[in-house]
Order: C-alpha cells, then structure tokens, then sequence
C-alpha cells in the first residue's frame, strides 16, 4: 500500500499525495469542448455534449472554470442511412462517433476511441438522439482512452514545470501579473513536486503583484501629499493609500505617511479631512474582512476537495484515519504566517478565474 503524507505546508490545491500514479491527478481538469457540426441538430448535439460531460465524470475528472487546455471532443460521420417504411416512416442510422482528448493550445492529440451506435427515429434529429442516448460513458475503451489520455497529460507537466513556472515569471517582468497568476493556476496536482513548486510560484508571483500596485499608490500619495501639504492633500492622499493591499511590503511606509499626515494637519484643517480618514478606515475594515473572507474560503474549498478525496481513499481502502490525522497535525503546526498564504492562493485563484473569463473559446 502506497504511503501518502497529507501536509498544510503544501495548500496549493489541498491535500497532496505523493505517490507518482494516475491516482495521483483526482483533480485533474478536462474539459468537454462541444463539437461544431452543422447537419446534426442542436438538440441533438446537447445531448452528444451531456454525453461527454458524463464520460469524463465516469473517469473521476471534472472540467474547472480556470483550466481550459485539455479537452474531450468529438466528430460524428453518418456510416450509413436508410428509410424504414411503414405508418409512420423512421429514419435508421449508423454513426461512427469519435471522441479524442486533445490540446487546445499546442494542437495535439493525447488519445482517442471510436464508438458505433445506432439510432432509429421518425426524423433525422430522433435517431441522432437516440444514437447518443445508446452511448455508455463507462464503455471499457473510452474509460482506457481517458486514463491514457491523462498518463500523457502527467507527463507533459512533469516535464514542463519548470518552463511553465519560467514562462509565467516572463509576463511578471513584463507586469502582467493577473496572466502570470492564471498560467500556474493551470496546473494541476499531477505530483508533489509540481504542486510545491507552482504553490512558492504563486506565492511569489501575487506578493509582486500587490507590491507593485502598492508602490505605485504609495508614490502618487505622496505626490499629493507633497504638492499640497495640507488639509486637502492630505485627502487627496488618503484615497490612495486606502487602495494599499494590507500584505502589501510598503504598507508599514503607508502607515507612517498617515502617520506623518495626521501630526502635520492643523486641528482646525482636519474635520475637513476627517471623512476621508474615515473612509480609509472603513476601507481598511473592510479588506481584513475579505482577508479573513479568503482563508476561510480557502479552507471550505479545501474541506469540500478533502472530503472528495477522502471518498477516493475510502474506495481503495486506504488508512484514512491515520491520514487525517496527519493532516490535522500538519494543518496546526503552521500558525498566522500560513493563514496569510492561504489568503494570497485564494485571492490569486480569483485572480485566474477573472482571467479566464476573458479569454475566449478555444476550438
């Protein structure tokens, strides 16, 4: 039985196992990318699609709104058609239906299996939907198309972690921050190594990107503050620093300008500034609140992605006691300075997920 070590140390995605099997990847994304075909009917075709979606669920896999590289396709030929007489008459036929897993970006084809089916109707429509209908997504040859399909998908990222990380490292020093974030958000827990390595990434890449918005606010607050050292610059800079992320590096300096500002305000100046204190006030409530907000986010995506997996183990009769307790072990073992990671992966994969949205189908 194959040892696994559940560690907190290692939250990118949650509990990682360290085994190097196909068990490994329960959170592996493929998604289902519907086939353009225009002689079959779109209700027809909606039900090809549900199809496919239950085939990769079969195989343990789900499609995720961030990870949008691999997917399961399919193309439909007509092998045959006939008319059967009679009141009233059907339409008979016999597809050839092939389903392949390929990738979106680089063009390449992983695995693919090719199912027969039969379908019989009072139209062409009816007997295309019954033909999909009559598709079993645990047919043994799709099953074993999917997890050689996903052996390749493995092996594609154990070898190019280090590019994909030094990829996403590029667009940081271009400042595209929000894309870096979303290329290792696509990665998925394939082994112990890659998810330790696109955790630190991430890390890294969000803290940068918070310390360069936070940079940049800070110099136009004193900009402000330095052009006009009163009352009203001080407004005017306080808007600024409020938009300071707090695990920002320069939010200690932003402190102490506030600081500055408050001693150097006449009292009979400050009520003017008053509802601006009060706002970056309000505003900095409010972001320890969505701090707070995002780790425990965190921890309930975890909660809900460590009961699936727990279910896997269960399957495979694993020791999930003992694993648990490992995990909770770990878990606590990390204080405050953990939390503040968790925060950061949960706001970078918000990030990602923004960043996907924008990013159009890929045929």
């Amino acid at each position: 039985m194959r040892k696994i070590t559940l560690f907190a140390i290692g939250l990118l995605f949650a509990s990682v196992l360290c085994a190097q099997t196909l068990d490994d990847v329960g959170r592996m994304s493929i998604n289902v990318q519907r086939p353009v075909n225009k002689s079959i009917p779109t209700e027809a075709m909606d039900h090809l699609d549900d199809k496919m979606h239950q085939i990769i669920t079969t195989a343990g896999i789900s499609d995720n709104a961030i990870n949008r590289r691999f997917a399961l396709t399919a193309t439909v030929s007509v092998v045959k058609k006939d008319i059967i007489s009679g009141s009233p008459a059907r339409v008979s036929q016999t597809l050839d239906i092939t389903f392949y897993v390929k990738d979106v970006i680089d063009r390449k084809e992983y695995g693919h299996a090719t199912l027969s089916a039969v379908g019989v109707g009072l139209n062409e429509n009816k007997a295309f939907i019954m033909a999909f209908s009559n598709l079993k997504p645990g047919n043994p040859k799709l099953q074993r198309m999917i997890e050689d399909s996903k052996e390749l998908i493995i092996a594609y990222y154990r070898t190019n972690i280090d590019n994909i990380i030094a990829d996403a490292y590029l667009l940081v020093q271009q400042g595209q921050f929000d894309k870096a974030l979303y290329q290792i958000a696509q990665v998925p827990d394939v082994c112990t190594d890659c998810t330790a390595k696109c955790r630190q990434a991430t890390i890294d890449i969000y803290q940068k990107k918070i310390d360069s918005a936070g940079e940049k606010l800070l110099q136009s607050a004193k900009a402000a503050w330095t052009a006009e050292p009163n009352a009203n610059g001080a407004a005017k800079a306080t808007l600024y620093l409020a938009k300071i992320d707090l695990l920002s590096a320069c939010q200690p300096d932003a402190e102490e300008l506030m600081m500055e500002m408050k001693e150097k305000v006449k009292d009979d100046e400050r009520k003017a500034w008053e509802f601006e204190l009060q706002q970056y006030a309000d505003a900095k409530t409010r972001e320890q609140r969505d701090f707070e907000f995002r780790v425990q986010q965190y921890k309930d995506r975890q909660g809900k992605e460590e009961q699936l997996h727990q279910e896997a183990l269960e399957r495979e009769k694993r020791e999930e006691a003992r694993e648990q307790r490992n995990f909770e072990f770990e878990r606590e073992k990390y204080g405050m300075e953990h939390e503040k990671d968790m925060a950061m992966i949960e706001a970078s994969r918000q990030v990602a997920l923004e960043v996907a949205k924008q990013i159009p189908n890929m045929k």
